[in-house]
Parts: C-alpha cells; structure tokens; sequence
C-alpha cells in the first residue's frame, strides 16, 4: 500500500490551541516553580515548556509571565549546581510571531557572569523558537541556542524506532495571531504509525490498522548542514527543523508562508519506541 493510501486513513479534526497545550503538556516529574522576582506579574501568556536537567526530560505548562521567570529561576539554579540545561517552548505561535519568515538558523552563543543578564538572554532566545542550552562553570554561565539540533545530536539519536504521536497545523493572520489549528492523530482513525531510521540512511514507514493489518513504505533519511531532517516519508515531504530530540522525545517545525490558507506552521511529535 502507498504511503498516499495510508495517509488518507489518518482521521483530521479541528482544535484550538488549547487543544494542543492539552496534548503536549503530559509531565511525569514537574518541577514546581518557586515565585521570584517577578512574582507579581501575572500577565497571561500560555507556554509549553518541553526541558531537560541533565538526562531528565520534563514538560510543563505555564499560563502567566511570572510563571515562565519563576521556572527560568528553577533552571538557572539547577545549571549552577553543575547540570546542563535544555529547553524548548513548544507553543508554534510564540515561534512565528517572533522568528519571522526567514528564521533564524545560525546558532547563537552567550556567556556572562551576571544571572539576571543570562535570564534576559534566554527569554530572548526563547521569544525567537530557539531551544536553548545552559551550563555553568567557575562563576559563568554559558548559553547556546539553534532552531535545530547539531547534526551530530541528531544522527547519534534518531537510529531507532519512533511513535508518530500528532501533527498540529496552525493558521496564523498577517499580524501573528493565530487563527485556529488542526490536531492529526493516526490513532484517533484507529491505527498507528512507525518511523523506523537506520544508521545506513534508510527509512521504513509503518502503518498499522485497526483491523491488525499492516503497511509499509521505505525511503531515506538526510541531515542538512543546519540540522534539518529531510526525507519525502515525512508528513509533507521535505525537511524539517530539529527543533528537540533526545532518547524520548522528537519534536520538529517547519513554516509554510504565503499559500491560499495564508500562513501556516506546521509541528509534528514523535516518541521513541
């Protein structure tokens, strides 16, 4: 069976953005911030915030801008105690409003011994889609953010069999708002689907229906210079940003500006099998 013919099969529904918070907000171990500095701001602003202290992945969503600054405080202190911290904000819309159509591809680095001036740096980062790395060492903290993962990252990781869990679609007007979203889910057309990547450069796509049947495409895999994913098995063909991925967890975007739906920006999840 084409991969056209499995891909027909996967159920669509429209949601709103709450809806994708809803989906990826799912944390085992939250870290619970601790007001600081900026406890009495309480201006509404959703994230999702997807992170990583040392080898431990969280996900946890924050509805307010004291909320983001108490969680950032969180992070800087685990960095300070000798632990490399990852994070990425999973909300499309924050990415679009502020990384604009070109994007923002070349990795950016950082290094100061002033907290507060590394809390401002990170929030920049942030507001630009970026994911974002921090370390401390002998009294400085060091930042580096990409919009996707090193090649390197990618390559030692991705070998292995991933869930494809969603893809979200987002619409957004020509002033950033977003004008509503679709939520694809294999599962909820009651079958799943299986990327499988060889270290070789191969790709195997599976289908599994509802009904115990079984379908398969194969393909290959490349990685740009720039981190992008690139294979036509991938959900519109063609490459991706790497925005996060570890032992767990692969989330990837890509923009799609100026087409007859206006623009579009496009976020799919992968768990690791």
């Amino acid at each position: 069976m084409k991969i056209e013919s499995i891909m027909k099969r996967i159920q669509k529904f429209t949601a709103i953005l709450a809806v994708l918070a809803f989906v990826f907000a799912a944390c085992e171990h939250p870290v619970n911030p601790t007001p600081g500095g900026n406890e009495g701001n309480n201006d509404p602003k959703e994230r999702v915030i997807v992170y990583t202290v040392g080898q431990t992945e969280n996900r946890q969503t924050l509805d307010t801008e004291g909320e983001w600054d108490a969680l950032l405080d969180v992070l800087c202190n685990q960095a300070k105690n000798g632990q490399t911290v990852t994070f990425y904000n999973m909300n499309q819309t924050t990415y679009f409003q502020n990384n604009g159509a070109g994007g923002t591809k070349a990795a950016k680095t950082f290094s100061t011994t002033d907290r507060d001036a590394m809390k401002a740096w990170m929030k920049e980062r942030e507001k630009e889609g970026l994911t974002v790395v921090v370390t401390y060492d002998n009294g400085t903290w060091n930042g580096m953010a990409y919009a996707s993962a090193p090649p390197a990252t990618i390559s030692n990781t991705i070998i292995g069999t991933w869930h494809f869990s969603c893809s979200v679609v987002s619409h957004i007007d020509s002033e950033g708002h977003l004008l509503g979203s679709d939520l694809y889910v294999p599962e909820e057309g009651g079958g799943s689907m299986y990327y499988t990547f060889y270290d070789n450069g191969t790709l195997t796509l599976t289908f599994n229906g509802m009904d115990g049947t079984a379908a398969s495409d194969n393909s290959t895999w490349t990685l740009s210079d720039e981190g992008e994913l690139c294979s036509d098995l991938l959900p519109n063909g063609g490459c991706w940003n790497v925005n996060w991925i570890t032992d767990n967890t692969m989330i990837m975007s890509r923009s799609d500006l100026g087409t007859e739906e206006g623009d579009l920006l496009y976020q799919l999840q992968f768990d690791k099998e």
